[in-house]
């Protein structure tokens, strides 16, 4: 695998063990969570805040695909941030570690399907395959050599791809899902018994996608009462104005799949769970530009999904 800088982290075997480690040496701080996936791979998750005390503002945040791993390393450098004072590089956070902990409770999933990123051949895409060949990586090769489509569950016997794309998940003998689209993924099951415990005023799914950032707003959120998309707007202003002030392009906030099926979908996926909790989408840019085929570097990567945690975090300590 291509080597990467030390404050990047996104495979399962890297940064895990920092979970385990931050949970023994803080202790009654922080809640140490994992769900087992076929194969031996574990999806990990820690708790910050979790200390008996309610918090005004209770955040879980979220990567759900294992080809998008930008997200996952700013996650684990926030919880580094957060809890040493440092970063993973060993400088020195620039973070209210005390004011954000006193008013917020974080729930940080920096990879809710494992068990497809440890399938992933390299930690980073910026650009070495050009898109087609990195999204037959993502979702595989079909029997014909063509790109795999994209479904919630499929069966292996009924498609037979030459490769499975990391971005699925096996969760039985012959049955895989799509972790943010099939209620029978561990990121779906890991959510539904977090929301138990925690019940969470926001929702933070992080993604990376091939076009320019972008700020999506939830596939509900026409028929939300005017506060609450008054709140969601406000959100997604505020990762928008992150972007900016990372000197990062971005094509705004929007519902993605307005009036499409695609939209219904997620409706549906999201019917009945966790209700009044406000959830936003934000996708960094990943591997090339569509329009220009420009490469995405790593630090680009990285300074996008970070500005997307802080200006949500300034956005929650209002």
């Amino acid at each position: 695998m291509k080597q990467t800088p030390a404050g990047w982290v996104s495979h399962p075997e890297e940064w895990q063990p920092l979970l385990d480690r931050w949970a023994e040496e803080f202790g009654t701080r922080v809640a140490l969570h994992a769900w087992p996936q076929i194969g031996g791979q574990q999806v990990r998750g820690l708790t910050l805040g979790d200390d008996g005390r309610e918090r005004p503002v209770r955040l879980l945040a979220a990567v759900p695909h294992a080809h998008e791993p930008a997200p996952t390393a700013a996650l684990v450098n926030l919880a580094a941030e957060l809890l040493t004072g440092k970063r993973l590089d060993g400088s020195p956070t620039d973070l209210d570690r005390a004011a954000v902990l006193d008013r917020c409770l974080l729930t940080l999933l920096p990879d809710t399907n494992s068990q497809g990123r440890a399938r992933s051949p390299r930690r980073v895409w910026d650009g070495e395959l050009d898109n087609d060949e990195f999204l037959k990586v993502a979702f595989g090769e079909a029997a014909d050599g063509e790109r795999f489509g994209r479904y919630p569950e499929w069966r292996f016997s009924e498609h037979r791809p030459r490769r499975v794309g990391i971005v699925y998940e096996q969760v039985e003998e012959d049955l895989w899902v799509e972790s943010n689209t099939s209620r029978r993924s561990t990121h779906t099951r890991a959510i539904d018994e977090l929301w138990g415990r925690y019940r969470y005023t926001h929702y933070l799914d992080m993604h990376q996608h091939e076009g320019d950032e972008a700020a999506l707003l939830s596939a509900d959120y026409d028929d939300l009462l005017p506060e609450p998309k008054a709140a969601m707007t406000a959100w997604a202003e505020a990762v928008l104005d992150g972007w900016e002030r990372a000197a990062i392009r971005h094509k705004g906030s929007y519902v993605p799949y307005r009036g499409q099926p695609r939209q219904q979908f997620f409706r549906e996926y999201w019917a009945g769970r966790c209700p009044g909790m406000l959830r936003l989408t934000s996708e960094s840019r990943n591997n090339r530009h569509i329009p220009t085929d420009e490469p995405t570097p790593l630090e680009r990567q990285f300074r996008s999904a970070e500005a997307v945690l802080r200006s949500t975090l300034a956005f929650l300590m209002r």
